[in-house]
């Protein structure tokens, strides 16, 4: 699991980098990516790029009524496509058949 873990680093790197670069043109706010010492099981149990996504925080009435309602899910799932998307058409430019429209 460490090797693969670690040949995906990069990979995962960059899509939480394009994760980011929606929040932030969203207006989210952005704590930045942070690597634990201790790996996440269901992160290390890939042989792929994997990312967690912290989308906000239900203990702030704030972003749980954001969270919560239609326009927020939206705006969140929206920026999490966004990536994933451009993430894809990146990175299998040598693959037509993997490129989402």
């Amino acid at each position: 699991l460490s090797y693969v873990n670690r040949m995906y680093f990069g990979r995962s790197l960059d899509l939480m980098q394009k994760i980011e670069r929606e929040f932030d043109k969203a207006g989210r706010t952005n704590r930045g990516m942070k690597q634990r010492d201790v790996g996440i099981w269901v992160l290390q149990a890939t042989a792929m790029p994997a990312v967690l996504v912290e989308t906000g925080f239900l203990s702030n009435p704030e972003e749980e009524a954001y969270l919560d309602s239609e326009t927020g899910q939206e705006q969140i799932a929206g920026c999490i496509f966004r990536a994933v998307r451009a993430y894809v058409n990146e990175t299998e430019t040598n693959n037509p058949a993997a490129t989402i429209q």
